[in-house]
């Protein structure tokens, strides 16, 4: 989540007002009224502040724990004599969907290992025989990082993973042309 206070005040500021619209929203088609507009103000403040600035202090301080508990339960199937030589978090696009897990670098092929709350699970295998090319791609309107990689039967794996040009450099070395 962004952490620079123009965007934390400007997303307090929205969330107050959509706040304090529903509320009055409900008190006038309610036909009571059960709040005075200072009530309403001041709930909507409360609301967006706590929205803005007390949540995203929480998700920081206790989703890393739940997310790396999450992540250190990744563990790929891996083939007799297969070693896992780098890891990291990452998301493939599947469709629609951005699937969670992490990206493996064996020293036989590259794995994508799902977490659990993901709709589509499972491993996706890559040997490194059947990859024709990788390169560095942008995802989203943040620009975040990613790579994608196309295999010599014209599929394509698009992945966001954090420092895509030290994959890219690790893939290149084991590509067979």
């Amino acid at each position: 989540m962004r952490t620079d206070w123009k965007y934390r005040l400007v997303l307090a500021f929205q969330m107050g007002v959509l706040y304090t619209l529903g509320i009055w929203a409900m008190d006038y088609f309610s036909g009571e009224t059960r709040y005075s507009p200072e009530s309403l103000l001041f709930q909507g403040l409360f609301f967006g502040l706590s929205f803005a600035l007390i949540f995203p202090y929480l998700f920081n301080r206790l989703g890393g724990m739940v997310f790396s508990k999450i992540g250190a339960a990744i563990h790929p199937a891996l083939e007799p004599g297969e070693e896992i030589q780098r890891e990291a978090p990452a998301t493939l696009f599947k469709g629609m969907e951005g699937v969670g897990g992490k990206l493996f670098l064996t020293n036989k092929k590259l794995i994508f290992k799902s977490h659990a709350l993901n709709i589509q699970k499972g491993q996706t295998d890559i040997d490194y025989e059947t990859i024709s090319g990788v390169e560095k791609r942008e995802v989203g309107k943040r620009k975040y990082p990613g790579i994608c990689i196309q295999t010599k039967d014209g599929k394509k794996y698009k992945m966001v993973v954090y420092e895509p040009e030290v994959w890219i450099a690790e893939l290149n070395e084991r590509i067979t042309p």
